[in-house]
C-alpha cells in the first residue's frame, strides 16, 4: 500500500510537484529567450530553475519532453485564442483575418515563446510536433475558418490541399519575420496572408 505523501508548510505533494514543474518550464523559457532553442541542456535547466536534477526528473523524462511539452503549451494557447477570437458574422476573409491577426498577438505577447516557435523546425524533437501542430492547424482551418458548405468547383481535396498551403504558408513567413528576414508591419502580413487565402 502507498503512503501517502503528507502536506508540507500547508502545500500538499502533488502541488509541490507542479510548482517545481512550472518553475523547470519557466526556466527553460527564460534560456529559449536569451540563447537559443539550441543551448537548452537539463543541466542549464536546473541552474536556472534552482532545482535539483531530482526534481527535473520528477516531472520530465529529459529535456525533450520539456521542450514538447513547451510547445504543447503554445499551440494549444494559439488554438484557443483563434477560437475566442472567431466573429460571429462575417464570412471566410473576416475569420482568417482574426486567426492570422491572433497568431501574431500570441507570439507578440511573449518573445521567449515567439523565439521556441521560430526555432522549432530544425530540432529532432520540436520539428515532428511542428508538423503535427501544422495538421492540426490545417483541419482547424478547413472546418471552422473555412466551414463547409464548399466553394462552387471546390471539392474535400482541393479545399484540404488550400487549407494546408494557407497554415504552411502562414508559418513559414511568420517565423520569416520573427527572425528579421522579413520586415513588414503585422498589418501587412495580415493582408498578404488574407489576400491570398481569399484567392485560393
Amino acid at each position: 500500500m502507498p503512503i501517502a505523501r503528507r502536506p508540507y508548510g500547508g502545500v500538499s505533494a502533488v502541488d509541490r510537484v507542479a510548482a517545481r514543474r512550472a518553475r523547470l518550464m519557466d526556466a527553460t523559457l527564460a534560456i529559449i529567450g536569451e540563447h537559443g532553442v539550441a543551448a537548452v541542456t537539463v543541466d542549464l535547466i536546473c541552474s536556472e530553475a534552482q532545482l535539483g536534477k531530482r526534481y527535473f526528473y520528477e516531472s520530465f523524462a529529459d529535456r525533450d519532453t520539456l521542450l514538447v511539452a513547451l510547445a504543447d503549451d503554445l499551440y494549444t494557447d494559439i488554438r484557443v485564442a483563434m477560437e475566442v477570437a472567431m466573429p460571429d458574422t462575417g464570412g471566410r476573409r473576416a475569420r482568417s483575418e482574426a486567426v492570422v491577426r491572433m497568431l501574431l498577438e500570441v507570439l507578440g505577447r511573449d518573445s521567449r515563446r515567439a523565439r521556441l516557435y521560430a526555432e522549432s523546425a530544425g530540432h529532432p524533437a520540436l520539428g515532428p510536433r511542428r508538423a503535427e501542430a501544422v495538421e492540426e492547424f490545417t483541419g482547424f482551418v478547413c472546418s471552422v475558418v473555412l466551414p463547409p458548405p464548399l466553394l462552387p468547383g471546390e471539392t474535400e481535396t482541393t479545399k484540404y490541399l488550400a487549407c494546408r498551403l494557407l497554415v504552411s504558408g502562414t508559418t513559414d513567413i511568420v517565423v520569416a519575420w520573427l527572425s528579421g528576414e522579413i520586415r513588414a508591419t503585422p498589418e501587412e502580413i495580415v493582408r498578404a496572408i488574407v489576400d491570398t487565402g481569399a484567392g485560393a
